[in-house]
C-alpha cells in the first residue's frame, strides 16, 4: 500500500461519511492521530460499499494498532470480500490469536473455510471458540447449530455433554443433543435427551419425529408409544407439533403391525400438512418440460482422478442404504445430502459459459473432497439431484450416477409415512401428487440417459435387499473399485441424517419389499400407482 492509495481512500471517506464529527474523524485518520475506534468506524463504512478500499485503510490501521484484534478481524472480512482468501485467513487467524474469545472472527473464519470445503479445519476453529468464549447458552446453541449445519456431527457430539452439564433443563439444547446422538447412531442416548426435551416443552416438533426413529417398536406398552399416544390426545399443542406427533405415532403403529390404526393416524397427519402446504403440480410439469427442452451444455474438463458419485432417484428408494454400504470402503467417502447442485443450476442459468462451468466444477469438487483423508470416490446422495443431471455432466464429466429404483407402491407408502417438512418434498403428502412427481422423475431420467455422456447405473431396491453382495459388487465395479474381501458390520457406518437413520444401521433385510400390500385394502390409491 502506498501513500497515493491511502489518500484516495481518505477522499472516498470524505464523500461517504457525513454528519457531525465525520470531518474531524477523517482528519485524525489522515494525520495519524486517530484512535482504534476511529479506524474501525471508518472501515465499517467502507466495507458496505467498497471492501477493497476498506482493506487499504485497515492495512494502515493494523500497522498502527498491531495488537487490536477487532482491526485484524475487520481486515480479514475486507480481504475475504475482496476475493483474497489466503490473506483473509491470515488476518482472521491473527485476530483469534490476539483474542481467542473473538466469536465474530472465529465465525468469519469458519465461513471462509466452509467456502473452501475445509470442514475439518472449520470444526477445529469452532471447537477452539467453544473452549475460549464465555460459557453461555446462546454461545453453546450457536456453536452446535453451526457444526450440525456443516454436518460435523462427531465434533458437535463431543461438546454436548459439557453443555448439558451447564444447562441441563434447556429444551432446545436437549433436543439438539438428541438429534446429534441419533445421527451418530447412539440411540439410547438420543432417546434420553429427546424425552427430556419433550418433558420440558412438548412443542419441540422435530423431537417427536426423532424419538419415533430411535428404535423399532415391538411392544404395545413401549414407553415412547405411550408418550406419542398421550401427546396425540392433547389439544394445547401447536400445528407443527401435532403434525410431527401424528407421523411419529404412525411410524410406531406401523412397526407394531397395527395397519388400520396407522392408516387413520397418517391420513390425518398427511391431510393436515397437505392442506397448509399445497404442491403445485402444474409448476412441476412445467419444470420437467423445461429441463427436457433445455439447450445442451458444453462439458467442462475433468478435474483430477477423484470420481464424484451422485446417488439419485425418488427419496425412500434405497439411496441411503446403498450409500451406507458403499461408504464402508476406505476408498469411498460420503458427504450425505449436499444442496449445491440445485443452487449451482440456478446460478449458472440456461446458457452458461465454459468458464462458468469450469469454475462451478472446481468449486463443487472442492466441496466434495474437503480436507480429510483423500478417497477415490466421493458420494453426494441427495436424491433430488436427478433434476439437474445435465449440470452434473457438464461441470464434472468424470462423475458417475447411481439411479435407485423401487416399486412405486412401496416407495409411495414410505414417502407418505414420513414427515419431511421441506418445500422440495411438498408432493409427498398425497398419493396423486406422488404419482405425478414419479412420472416426472421417470421422464427426466429417460431423457438424461438418452442425452448425457455420464455413465448411469440403475440399481433396484428389491435386488439390493434380496442379493446384497451381488448388487453391491455390481455397484463397486461400476465405480472402478476393487472387489471387496468382506463386508464390514453395520456398526461401521458414519453419520446418517436422513429418515433412514435407524434402518440403515441394521442388517440388510427384505421386510419392506411388498409392504404396500398390507395397506392396499385401507389405501386403494396404492393399487392405482401400480399401473404408472
Amino acid at each position: 500500500m502506498n501513500a497515493l492509495q491511502f489518500a484516495t481512500v481518505i477522499d472516498r471517506l470524505r464523500q461517504q461519511m457525513q454528519g457531525a464529527g465525520a470531518a474531524t474523524l477523517i482528519d485524525r485518520l489522515a494525520n495519524g492521530s486517530a484512535a482504534e475506534s476511529d479506524w474501525s468506524a471508518a472501515a465499517e463504512v467502507l466495507l458496505r460499499s467498497d471492501p477493497s478500499a476498506a482493506a487499504v485503510l485497515l492495512d494502515v490501521a493494523v500497522q498502527r494498532w498491531p495488537q487490536a484484534a477487532s482491526l485484524h478481524y475487520l481486515l480479514g472480512n475486507a480481504l475475504r470480500m475482496s476475493a483474497r482468501p489466503l490473506d483473509a485467513e491470515a488476518s482472521l487467524r491473527r485476530a483469534i490469536a490476539l483474542d481467542p474469545a473473538h466469536a465474530d472472527a472465529s465465525i468469519s473464519l469458519a465461513h471462509l473455510l466452509r467456502e473452501q470445503g475445509r470442514m475439518r479445519a472449520l470444526a477445529e476453529v469452532m471447537l477452539a471458540l467453544s473452549a475460549n468464549e464465555p460459557d453461555t447458552l446462546e454461545n453453546a446453541s450457536r456453536t452446535l447449530a453451526f457444526l450440525c449445519e456443516c454436518e460435523r456431527y462427531v465434533e458437535a457430539g463431543s461438546l454436548t455433554g459439557a453443555m448439558l452439564g451447564a444447562y441441563p433443563h434447556d429444551a432446545n439444547l436437549l433436543r439438539r443433543a438428541g438429534e446429534i446422538a441419533l445421527v451418530l447412531g447412539r440411540f439410547d442416548e438420543a432417546q434420553e435427551h429427546l424425552r427430556a426435551s419433550l418433558a420440558i416443552d412438548a412443542n419441540q416438533a422435530s423431537a417427536w419425529l426423532r424419538l419415533a426413529h430411535t428404535h423399532r417398536f415391538v411392544a404395545g406398552d413401549d414407553r415412547d408409544l405411550l408418550l406419542l399416544r398421550a401427546a396425540a390426545a392433547r389439544t394445547d399443542l401447536g400445528a407443527d407439533a401435532q403434525s410431527a406427533i401424528g407421523f411419529g405415532l404412525g411410524k410406531a403403529l406401523d412397526d407394531l403391525g397395527h395397519v388400520a390404526e396407522a392408516v387413520e393416524v397418517l391420513k390425518r397427519a398427511n391431510a393436515g400438512w397437505h392442506r397448509t402446504h399445497p404442491w403445485d403440480r402444474a409448476a412441476w410439469q412445467r419444470f420437467v418440460d423445461a429441463r427436457r427442452h433445455a439447450p445442451a451444455l458444453p462439458r467442462s474438463r475433468a478435474f483430477g482422478e477423484t470420481i464424484p458419485v451422485f446417488i439419485v432417484g425418488l427419496p425412500r428408494s434405497g439411496t441411503t442404504l446403498i450409500e451406507s454400504l458403499l461408504a464402508r470402503d476406505a476408498q469411498v467417502r460420503s458427504r450425505g445430502e449436499l444442496n449445491w447442485i440445485a443452487a449451482l443450476a440456478r446460478q449458472l442459468g440456461p446458457r452458461p459459459s465454459e468458464a462458468m462451468l469450469a469454475a462451478a466444477g472446481n468449486f463443487l469438487l472442492t466441496q466434495l473432497r474437503q480436507d480429510d483423508a483423500p478417497a477415490r470416490c466421493i458420494i453426494d446422495k441427495n436424491p433430488l439431484n436427478f433434476r439437474h443431471l445435465d449440470v452434473i455432466d457438464a461441470i464434472l464429466p468424470q462423475a458417475r450416477i447411481i439411479h435407485c429404483r423401487r416399486d412405486l407402491r412401496d416407495t409411495a407408502l414410505s414417502l407418505w409415512s414420513q414427515h419431511f417438512a421441506h418445500e422440495d418434498m411438498a408432493w409427498s403428502y398425497d398419493f396423486a401428487d406422488i404419482g405425478e412427481y414419479a412420472r416426472g422423475e421417470a421422464a427426466l431420467m429417460a431423457h438424461w440417459e438418452s442425452r448425457l455422456a455420464a455413465p448411469i447405473l440403475h440399481l433396484d431396491y428389491e435386488a439390493l435387499v434380496s442379493e446384497p453382495e451381488t448388487t453391491i459388487a455390481t455397484a463397486r465395479a461400476f465405480l472402478g473399485l476393487e472387489p471387496a474381501a468382506q463386508t464390514p458390520s453395520q456398526g461401521e457406518t458414519t453419520a446418517i441424517a436422513t429418515a433412514s437413520v435407524w434402518q440403515a444401521r441394521q442388517e440388510v433385510h427384505s421386510r419392506s419389499v411388498g409392504r404396500w400390500q398390507r395397506y392396499a385394502d385401507h389405501l386403494p390409491e396404492l393399487r392405482a400407482l401400480g399401473t404408472d
